[in-house]
């Protein structure tokens, strides 16, 4: 059998690139897909009366290991943009807008379901640039952040925990890529501990 040809000057550069960033567009929508799907994961278990304390612990490492790789291709996926945004706008290369997605965990480690919690994102230069995030299974999402120096703020509580009451420092770097509380968020993901309410 022999290989196939493909005539690359047929191809119009632009248009390849426009592909390339749809591809991304899809691969970001995929990973919400995957993520929304471990939070109704997380909520069967934990609903299930005779779930063992081994049981939900391979749930929580489960869900954890599944993240941690998300968050990886997360960041591959921002490379990826990146290098695509400088191929079409060689010497003009406008600033990316970053996706940060938080993890709700418990004080034992255990995930907590999203769907009640609330968090603010304020801008460190002007106060009245505020974003607000909403739930994905067991994480919070904020999008379309522009660069810049944040304070992230719990709002209002996960059903049955207490609120974080730490201000968490976000930097949005031109790429795309963020630093939470000091830490690439891409090799860190980034997590909340939300208390059991007593």
């Amino acid at each position: 059998m022999s290989m196939p040809v493909i005539d690359l000057e047929e191809i119009d550069p632009r248009d390849a690139l426009a592909a390339i960033m749809a591809s991304i567009a899809l691969q970001e929508a995929a990973i919400a897909h995957v993520l929304n799907a471990e939070g109704e994961k997380i909520q069967a278990v934990v609903g299930l009366e005779d779930a063992t304390l081994e049981e939900l612990q391979g749930i929580n490492e489960s869900v954890g290991d599944l993240v941690d790789s998300v968050s990886s291709l997360a960041g591959e996926i921002q490379r990826k943009l990146r290098t695509a945004m400088e191929a079409l706008y060689p010497g003009e290369l406008p600033e990316i807008a970053a996706t940060l997605t938080v993890r709700l965990i418990d004080e034992g480690g255990l995930p907590v379901n999203a769907a009640d919690a609330g968090f603010t994102l304020i801008s460190n230069t002007n106060p009245s640039v505020q974003f607000e995030s909403f739930p994905v299974g067991s994480a919070v999402r904020i999008n379309n952040i522009p660069p810049g120096m944040y304070t992230l703020q719990q709002t209002s509580p996960a059903d049955g925990h207490l609120v974080d009451p730490n201000p968490h420092c976000v930097e949005v770097l031109s790429d795309g890529s963020i630093r939470f509380d000091g830490a690439d968020a891409s090799i860190h993901p980034p997590t909340v501990t939300n208390e059991t309410a007593p």
